[in-house]
C-alpha cells in the first residue's frame, strides 16, 4: 500500500512537470547573428506558440544577440542569451521571464508529520555563500500556508488537513524559485484538483505604495508580494479581521477570493466574486462582480460589476461598473457605466456612461455619454451632454450639448452650447452658442445672444451687438424719408449680420429720435456691386415714452465699392409703422400724419414707400 501511495505521488509530480514545462521543454533551433534580444524573443514566441511577459526596464531588449543553436530546449536557449540571470516560469500561453541572477537552496532540518498534522523546519541559504536569507517566502500553494524565514534564514511551517501530495515553493527577490517535494503519508482524494498557478502583470504594488497601503499592508504581506510577483492562487473564500489577521495570513496579497468578508478590512490580490468590508477593502488587482467597502475601495487593477463606498472608491485600472460613493470615484484608465460620486469623480482616460455628482467630475481624454455636476471638466473631446451648474470646460473638441449655468468653455465646438452667463470657444465653433455673451475665434456656425464676438465670422451671429474683430463690420451714415440723419453699426458676417441702428429728424414740428435693431445679408452681384437686403424695427420718440411706436423696415440697398474704406448705398423700402400716439407734444411731430401711401384696418398701422441713401464706411 506504502509502495503504491509513492508511485501515486511520483506519477502525479511527472504529470506537474510535463504540464508546466510544456512550452520550456519544447526544442527549436536559431542561427541568429547580432540580431536584437527583443527580435530574438519575437521569433521564440513565433516557434514555440506562446507570448513573453517581462519587465522591459530590466531585460536588455537592445542588446545584440548572436546564437547558432539546433535541437535546443526553450528553456536552456533562454538560458543562453540570458546568461542564466532570469528564471522563466509558465502561466496559461505565458511564459514569465522573471530577474534571478541568484540561486538559493531550501535545507529541510525536520518534516514529520500526518494527514491531520504536517510539520517542516528548515532553512533558506544562498547557494554560492551557504549564507542565511531572510524575508524568504516559503508557501504550499494548494492549502494556502506561508511563511517568512528569520535574520538566520529558518522557518517552521505546519500544514493540516492534507489530501494532496506537498510542494513547498521558495522564493526571494533577486533568486530564482525552488519547489521541493515532501513524501508525506497521505490518502489521496478524488476532490477537484486546485487550479494552475496564474500569473497576473501590470504594476501590482501600486495599492502598497499608496499611503493607505503603505499604512495597512503588514511588512510581511508586502515581503510576499516583492518575493512571489505575480504568481497568484485562487480561494473560495477569505474571512479577515483586518489585513495582518486573515484566513490566508501573510500570503493573502498573493489569492483572488471568490468571496471575502471582512470585519474592518482586507488585503487581497483581487475578487471573482463578491467582498464586503464593513470599513474598506484592498486588492492589488482586479475585482469582479460586487464589492462593497463601508468607508473604502483601493483596487490596483480593473473592476467589473458594483463597487459601493462609504467615503470613495480608488481603481487604479480601468472600469466597467456601477461606481457609487458618498465622497469621490477615481478611475486610472477607461471607465464605462454609471457614476455617481457625491463630492465628485475623476477618470483618467475615456469615459462611456453616466457621471453624476454635485461636485466637479474630471475626464482625462474623451466623454461619450452624459456628466452632470456642479462643474465639469473634460481633457480632450466630448461627445455627449454636459449638464453643469457651475460650467463646463472642455480642453479639446466638443461634438455634443454642453449646458451651464455661469460658463461653457471648450478649444472647438460642433454641437450646442447653452449658458446662462457666456459660451467662449477659443478656436472654431461650427456648431451653435446661446448665451448672453459668445465667444468664438473662428464662427462657422451660429450665435444667439446680447453680445456675440468673433475674431472670424462665417457664420451667424444673432444678438444685440455682434462684434467680428476680423470679419464684417461696417458703420453706414444715411438718410431717408423720414429722418434726415442715420447712422448705423453692421456686424456679423455676410451670411447674416447685424444692425444697431439710429435716427433722428431735427425739423421743427417733425421732431423725431429713433432707435432699433435689424439684420441683414450681403449679397454680391459684381465684384464691387452687391445687393443687402435688411429687415429692421425701431422705436419712435415722439416727445414721450407713454406710447409705444415701431417702425418696422425692409429696405433693398444696392451697395456699390468705390475703394477699399468706402462705398455709397442706396435703394427702397417698405415701411409698416405701429403707433398709440396720436397727440402731438411741443416740437415733436407725428410720423404717421407725414406718411400714409397705403393703410390698414387697424387704425394704428400706417405704411408707405421710402427710400434710403448713404455712405458705408468699411
Amino acid at each position: 500500500m506504502r509502495t503504491l501511495k509513492i508511485t501515486v505521488l511520483f506519477l502525479f509530480i511527472f504529470c506537474c512537470l510535463v504540464r508546466a514545462q510544456s512550452n520550456l521543454s519544447r526544442n527549436i533551433s536559431l542561427n541568429i547573428e547580432r540580431q536584437k534580444l527583443s527580435a530574438v524573443l519575437a521569433m521564440i514566441e513565433e516557434k514555440g506558440g506562446f507570448r513573453f511577459s517581462y519587465n522591459s526596464n530590466i531585460l536588455p531588449v537592445d542588446s545584440l544577440i548572436s546564437i547558432h543553436e539546433n535541437n535546443l530546449n526553450i528553456a536552456e536557449t533562454l538560458d543562453k542569451i540570458l546568461n542564466h540571470r532570469f528564471e522563466y516560469r509558465q502561466s496559461g500561453n505565458f511564459v514569465i521571464i522573471r530577474y534571478a541572477p541568484l540561486e538559493l537552496v531550501l535545507l529541510v532540518n525536520e518534516s514529520l508529520g500526518n494527514p491531520e498534522l504536517y510539520t517542516i523546519t528548515g532553512q533558506v541559504v544562498d547557494k554560492q555563500t551557504n549564507k542565511p536569507i531572510q524575508d524568504a517566502s516559503i508557501y504550499e500553494r494548494n492549502l494556502l500556508v506561508s511563511e517568512i524565514s528569520d535574520g538566520n534564514g529558518y522557518f517552521s511551517m505546519r500544514l493540516k488537513n492534507i489530501t494532496q501530495p506537498i510542494s513547498l515553493t521558495v522564493s526571494k527577490e533577486n533568486y530564482k524559485s525552488t519547489v521541493t517535494h515532501f513524501l508525506a503519508e497521505v490518502n489521496i482524494t478524488n476532490r477537484k484538483e486546485n487550479p494552475e498557478e496564474r500569473f497576473i502583470s501590470g504594476n501590482l504594488g501600486d495599492v502598497e505604495n499608496t499611503w493607505l497601503g503603505n499604512a495597512l499592508v503588514t511588512a510581511q504581506q508586502k515581503i510576499q508580494s516583492i518575493n512571489i510577483g505575480g504568481f497568484i492562487s485562487k480561494a473560495p473564500f477569505q474571512f479577515s479581521l483586518i489585513p495582518g489577521l486573515n484566513s490566508h495570513g501573510s500570503l493573502s496579497g498573493q489569492v483572488v477570493n471568490k468571496f471575502s468578508l471582512n470585519v474592518i478590512g482586507a488585503y487581497s490580490a483581487g475578487v471573482d466574486g463578491g467582498e464586503i468590508g464593513f470599513v474598506f477593502n484592498i486588492n492589488k488587482s482586479n475585482v469582479q462582480y460586487f464589492q462593497f467597502g463601508g468607508a473604502f475601495n483601493l483596487v490596483g487593477g480593473n473592476v467589473k460589476g458594483v463597487q459601493v463606498a462609504g467615503l470613495f472608491n480608488d481603481v487604479k485600472g480601468g472600469a466597467e461598473a456601477l461606481q457609487v460613493a458618498t465622497g469621490f470615484n477615481r478611475i486610472g484608465k477607461n471607465f464605462s457605466g454609471v457614476q455617481v460620486g457625491g463630492i465628485g469623480n475623476s477618470i483618467k482616460n475615456n469615459f462611456n456612461g453616466a457621471q453624476f455628482s454635485v461636485g466637479i467630475n474630471v475626464i482625462g481624454d474623451t466623454l461619450k455619454g452624459i456628466q452632470v455636476g456642479a462643474f465639469n471638466l473634460v481633457n480632450k473631446e466630448t461627445k455627449g451632454v454636459q449638464i453643469g451648474v457651475g460650467g463646463n470646460i472642455v480642453n479639446g473638441r466638443t461634438s455634443g450639448i454642453q449646458i451651464g449655468g455661469i460658463a461653457n468653455i471648450a478649444k472647438e465646438s460642433s454641437g450646442i452650447n447653452l449658458a446662462v452667463l457666456t459660451n467662449f470657444t477659443s478656436l472654431t465653433a461650427s456648431g451653435l452658442q446661446i448665451g448672453a455673451i459668445n465667444y468664438a475665434k473662428n464662427l462657422k456656425g451660429a450665435q444667439v445672444g446680447i453680445l456675440n464676438v468673433s475674431n472670424e465670422n462665417d457664420g451667424y451671429s444673432i444678438g444685440l451687438i455682434n462684434v467680428a474683430l476680423k470679419g464684417y463690420h461696417k458703420f453706414s451714415f444715411s438718410t431717408n424719408e423720414s429722418t434726415n440723419f442715420n447712422v448705423a453699426y453692421k456686424g456679423g458676417s455676410k451670411h447674416l449680420y447685424n444692425m444697431l441702428m439710429f435716427g433722428t429728424n431735427k425739423k421743427s414740428a417733425e421732431k423725431i429720435y429713433t432707435g432699433g435693431l435689424g439684420f441683414g445679408k450681403e449679397m454680391k452681384l459684381f465684384k464691387s456691386i452687391s445687393l443687402n437686403p435688411e429687415i429692421s424695427s425701431q422705436y419712435v420718440y415722439q416727445g414721450t415714452w407713454d406710447y409705444l411706436n415701431l417702425l418696422n423696415k425692409f429696405e433693398l440697398p444696392i451697395n456699390i465699392r468705390l475703394n477699399k474704406w468706402l462705398a455709397i448705398q442706396g435703394g427702397p423700402s417698405v415701411n409698416i409703422y405701429y403707433t398709440k400716439q396720436n397727440t402731438r407734444i411741443g416740437e415733436f411731430g407725428l410720423l404717421q400724419e407725414k406718411h400714409q401711401d397705403f393703410s390698414f384696418n387697424n387704425s394704428r398701422y400706417t405704411g408707405w414707400l421710402g427710400w434710403n441713401v448713404g455712405l458705408v464706411v468699411l
